[in-house]
């Protein structure tokens, strides 16, 4: 076997490892409990966002001055430590304080996860294969996350404890994460890096002088707070709107994961074949008739959108960073990947916590079809926004001489 290759499934072993959340379907449930209240959950998510907001931008730069695998092993050390004191929670401000260091951890993962295989990539000469090998690093996450997910909900049904998941995870992710040494640190070259001042403004400058990013950070901004809300009224739908158990939602979700997978599987080519105009199109329109299923079927069988909803959520990352990483240097790669997270948390917690407000007021399935309604005509004009700075670069390069 090459290096290169051994590299790569160190790199997918990383992903298995650290990716076995039992807690996935039921962290909402253990916090509804506890608070009996929607909107006073996503007061408490919206802790975790802020979190984000703060200390996003830095763990870009540290990951930027000292390379991905430190980044990597801190993050995954503080995620589990934030888990399992979420499930030892039951207060409000306990809550809060656990989602401040599972927060943290989140952003040194996101800091280093797909930067590092990307400059990896960029070492080995192989970055045309960033997308292919991201989704196949997605399919590993979800395979292992549906696995988990019905063993949880096994766990929950005979326990009775909602919390236990969020107790036994981090154990298991903390073993993971020692996989972190197996990977190799990609050479990259930091010299320049002599400031984190002068190096974050640089990096956005980059950004703030690209329309073709600045269209795809806020696009992908619309795809992610959409997924992501659904993601955190998703259990309290199932368990309180179509009544099912602990057992039935692990399940669910298990299923939801291996049919994304396996989609994402066959869907690896899914931005060459749709081109990077009708990939922006497909992300939205799934996104959109998901919602709306969900509004206007008032049965079970609108869960079944929720497969739709797992094939975005694995795809859009990879479509929507690789064309990202299409026009960034691999020195500021990571910081301009801080600061598309960075405006995605601004903007998700005033979405968030106003889902949650009208979810409490007027019910879920509501809030949901309002979203659907405020998000539409952003996602058109971005999408006729891409389309033209697509048109102007084809046109571009047609008229550089050979």
């Amino acid at each position: 076997m090459k290096e290169g290759d051994r590299r790569i499934r160190r790199f997918y072993l990383f992903r298995a490892l650290t990716s076995f959340a039992l807690w996935m379907p039921f962290w909402t449930l253990w916090a509804y409990e506890n608070l009996d209240s929607v909107f006073l959950i996503t007061i408490v998510d919206a802790a975790f966002w802020m979190t984000m907001i703060g200390f996003q931008i830095p763990a870009g730069l540290l990951g930027d001055r000292y390379g991905r695998k430190s980044v990597l092993f801190l993050g995954e050390i503080l995620f589990s430590v934030g888990v399992l004191t979420f499930g030892l929670s039951t207060e409000f401000w306990q809550y809060i304080a656990s989602n401040f260091v599972w927060a943290l951890g989140v952003c040194f993962i996101v800091s280093g996860d797909t930067p590092f295989m990307y400059d990896t990539l960029l070492e080995l000469k192989r970055s045309n294969e960033f997308t292919v090998i991201m989704i196949n690093a997605t399919v590993v996450a979800y395979m292992m996350n549906a696995v988990a997910c019905a063993i949880g909900g096994y766990l929950v049904q005979t326990t009775g404890r909602l919390d236990l998941p969020l107790i036994i995870a981090p154990a298991i992710a903390i073993m993971g994460t020692m996989t972190v040494f197996a990977l190799k640190e990609p050479k990259v070259d930091r010299s320049s890096v002599r400031s984190f001042k002068s190096h974050f403004g640089v990096g956005l400058r980059h950004v703030l002088n690209s329309r073709a990013i600045i269209i795809l950070i806020l696009f992908q901004i619309v795809i992610e707070v959409g997924v992501y809300v659904m993601m955190i009224f998703r259990s309290i739908y199932m368990n309180e709107d179509l009544s099912l158990d602990h057992l039935q939602i692990g399940l669910l979700f298990c299923s939801f994961l291996i049919v994304g997978a396996i989609i994402i599987g066959f869907a690896r080519k899914v931005g060459d074949v749709l081109g990077e105009k009708r990939a922006l199109v497909f992300l939205y329109a799934a996104v959109f008739l998901s919602f709306l299923v969900v509004f206007a079927v008032r049965s079970p069988i609108a869960i079944v959108t929720q497969y739709l909803i797992y094939v975005v959520a694995g795809v859009q990352g990879p479509i929507i960073f690789g064309y990202i990483n299409q026009r960034v240097d691999s020195e500021h790669r990571s910081t301009i990947v801080s600061i598309a997270t960075f405006v995605f948390t601004i903007v998700l917690v005033l979405v968030e916590v106003g889902a949650g407000f009208m979810a409490s007021a007027w019910g879920l399935i509501e809030s949901l079809f309002v979203l659907t309604l405020c998000t539409a005509p952003i996602a058109l004009i971005l999408i006729v926004l891409w389309n033209r700075e697509v048109d102007r670069a084809q046109s571009s390069s047609k008229n550089v001489p050979v």
